[in-house]
Formats: C-alpha cells, structure tokens, sequence
C-alpha cells in the first residue's frame, strides 16, 4: 500500500493557514448575510402560514371537483384548471403531433425516426392519474405543500410513456462513439417530457497514460497490474470555480497510482484526509455551505463506480444529501471528515482479486475526471449497473433504486436491486454563493471494447 500520510514543511503549514483564513472570512460574510436572511424569513413565516391555509381553504371552496389542480404540468404540457378528460386530449394532442418524428443528434451523427417505428406509446390515463392526485393525496401536510407549489410555481410531474427498446438500440447498432444507455436514458426523459429530441450521449475516451505513468512504484515482489479491469468518467469542467477544481485534482493526484495488494481495503477517508483543500460549495447543514474541501465527492463517486466496474467488493457506500448533476442518482458515494454533529462517511472496496491491482485517477486533456482500475489478470466477470427514479414525493424525497447484475463465465450469478437510495430536493443556492456552471457533459466507462466488455448486456 502506498504511503498516504507526509510530513509538512513549515511552508506548507503556513499555506495551510492561510487559505483557512481566507475561507474563514468567506464562510463568515456568507453566514452573516444568511442570518439577516433568515430574521426576514421568519419575520413573514406567519404570514405565509396564514396564506397557506387561505390558499387551500380556497381551493376546497372554489375548485371543481373534477379539476386539476393549478399550475399543474404532465411533462411541458400545463393540465392545471382542467378536468381530467380535458388534460387527456391536451396530453393526447401534444403526443400526437410532438412524436410524429422524434429526433436523434450529437456526436457526430443526426436521424430521425417516427414514433410509430420507436412503437412510442403514450398512456395519457395514467398520466393525467398522477397530475390530478396532486394536492388530493397523502396527509394533510402533503396536501397543503402541493397545493403551494402549484399556486407559487409550478409542479410537473412525468407523461408515462414507453417504447420498443430494441428498435431504439437496433436504429443506434453501428454508431461506434454513442453511447447506447446514456442514449436511452436521454430518451426515457425526453418522451417523459413529450419532447422530441433526444441527446446522442458521446462514448468519452480517455487520454492513455504512457508507461512510465501506468507503472507503479517499484516494490520487491510486487507485480505491475496491466489489464484494465473496471473504469468511469465524469466531467471535471462542469463547473468552473477555481477551489472546487483544486480539489479534485489534489484528491485525485493522492489516490493515483495507489497500489492494493490481494486482500487489502481502499479507504477513501485515508487517502484523503490529510490534505491541504481549499474553500469550496458541499451540502452542508440541510443547504448549501462553504465549506474546505467542497468536491472531493466526486472522487469518491467517480472511483466508486470504476470499482463495481472491476468487480470489487464494495465496503462501504454513503449517498449524498440531494441528487448531483455530474452522476446518475443512485451511483454516488460521498466522503465526509466529520463534524457539525455528524460521524465521518468513507467509501470503501476490497481488492477481491488474486493479484495486486493499481488504481489511477486523473484529469485527462479533454477534461474529464478518469478513474481506473487494473489487474494482473483479466476477469471472468461481466457486470452492468444501471438505475431509475422509482417515487417522488414532495414531504419525502425522491427514491431511486440502483441495479447490479453480475455474469461469470457466461452465467448469471447475481441480479438484483442492489440498494434503494431516498435524496432530497436540491436546497436553493446562497446569492453570495452562485456562479456560472455548465450542463455536465455526462458520465460512464470509458473504452467500450476493452477486454473486461462490462457494459455488454446479456
């Protein structure tokens, strides 16, 4: 195991104080700033309790019994004020004309297709169902915080739609930089939306290491792991603040080329926590906080899913408090140091293999986050994760399930929901804390015909 923890020079320490110092000041302008906030906020809290009961006793009084509620949206298709049979033909209408051609563009390629030849098939029933309970189910308190959200926003909720998903891959077969599950991915939320067009995702390419890059530290007895066993990308340049970019790239750099012998545990926290961080944005404190070290997440996911990829056994797995934009839900695994009341979270895997394996984590030049795993041989295992949002529920969160299955030479041996994670809405973002970010540019493994072939799905 590579040494994790080194002694500091006196300049590193004074460094260290210093970018404390200046996160302390930050993190104190902002704390003050969001108590003369919240003092407003709790100022009209009972003004907006006294609306909150008006507004519902109105929509008792007033709305018809067969109407949805308003400000109610089935995907971009607004259904509020109307009865049900109503929202049905505005939802049939949308579909019928919106899914006459749905088209398919990016990475280098555009076509198109009828929703007839996608066998798209919308269920407007079922859809208008799930937009007229709004507001009428659940408890008192679920009733009163839907009928606000309609009447202060909007709330939308997804048109049930499916297809024919072997017409789809059938129609993507031979697009060699596409990447098939990402692709179907864009088009479940794009039918859920009634929308027709689909993002083709791009397959990501990692930038190879030389040798002298990819050879591990000389040790006496120690073999070098070659064979690429499991990896995962996510976007580094999503978002651009200079601290959060620091991070990664000191977190990444402590973990590169880290060496597990046959038997031993990856800790994330070991690696990890030693380090000189700056003032970065974490979900902190039930919202969004300044906090030293904001970022180091999406190390800890993205190397997180490499693992499952490599077919290691996973330790220990923490979900985070809201869903990320850089990751599908469910594939995420937080680090946390402790502190505020709150035990430390670490992210662990075993080497469960019968060699040594190395693991690297890089930027690459496209500016991608690159987490890889390689062995001294290749596995027998073929493994596919995937996962789906399975409820959504304004006082409870939004539950998603993720999925492992595992082939062994030809077999299945495991396929099953691997764990149900429940996260909460994204907290609004501090004014003082709000920059510019990009839509992330997607995540998944890297080099789809490697020898471990685990994004195959038979």
């Amino acid at each position: 195991m590579r040494e994790i923890y080194k002694e500091e020079s006196e300049a590193n320490v004074a460094r260290r104080r210093d970018r404390r110092m200046a996160g302390a000041k930050q993190k104190k302008a902002y704390l003050n700033n969001r108590y003369r906030k919240r003092r407003l906020i709790l100022a009209g809290a009972a003004a907006g309790f006294m609306l909150l009961i008006l507004t519902a006793a109105a929509n008792l009084l007033f709305a018809g019994e067969g109407e949805i509620c308003d400000g109610v949206y089935v995907g971009d298709v607004e259904v509020g004020g109307q009865t049900r049979g109503e929202a049905r033909e505005s939802i049939d209408n949308r579909a019928s004309e919106t899914f006459e051609e749905i088209t398919f563009t990016g990475a280098g390629e555009e076509f198109s297709m009828s929703g007839e030849e996608l066998g798209v098939d919308v269920d407007s029933a079922a859809s208008v169902r799930e937009a007229y309970s709004v507001s009428r189910s659940g408890g008192p308190l679920q009733r009163a915080s839907d009928l606000l959200a309609s009447y202060t926003g909007e709330v939308r909720v997804d048109a049930e739609v499916g297809y024919d998903e072997e017409a789809v891959r059938g129609a993507l077969e031979g697009m060699n930089t596409v990447d098939q599950e990402a692709t179907l991915a864009n088009l479940d939320q794009a039918l859920a939306d009634l929308n027709n067009e689909v993002a083709l995702a791009e397959t990501i390419s990692a930038s190879e290491p030389s040798a002298s890059e990819a050879a591990p530290a000389e040790e006496a007895g120690v073999s070098e792991p070659t064979v690429l066993l499991g990896e995962f990308f996510t976007d580094y340049a999503w978002d651009p603040d200079e601290g959060r970019q620091a991070n990664l790239k000191i977190s990444a750099e402590a973990i590169d080329k880290t060496i597990l012998k046959p038997g031993e545990e990856f800790s994330a926290l070991s690696a990890l926590q030693s380090l000189d961080y700056e003032p970065a944005k974490v979900f902190a404190n039930g919202g969004v906080d300044y906090e030293i070290g904001g970022g180091l997440c999406q190390v800890s996911s993205t190397l997180y899913m490499a693992a499952h990829y490599a077919g290691l056994e996973i330790v220990e797995r923490n979900p985070h408090y809201a869903e990320l934009p850089y990751i599908r839900p469910g594939f995420d695994a937080t680090v946390w140091f402790g502190g505020k009341g709150v035990d430390s979270l670490d992210m662990r895997f075993k080497n469960t293999t019968d060699g040594n394996i190395m693991i690297r984590e890089y930027v690459n030049e496209d500016g991608f986050l690159i987490a890889q795993i390689f062995g001294e041989e290749p596995s027998n295992r073929v493994v596919n994760m995937d996962s789906k949002k399975i409820e959504e529920d304004l006082q409870k969160g939004i539950k998603w399930a993720t999925y492992k299955k595992v082939i062994e030479d030809g077999e299945v041996v495991e396929d099953d929901t691997l764990y149900e994670t429940t996260y909460s809405y994204n907290p609004p973002v501090p004014e003082d804390l709000e920059h510019e970010t990009a839509e992330p540019r997607g995540s998944g493994w890297l080099d789809m015909s490697n020898t471990t072939n685990w994004n195959k799905k038979d």
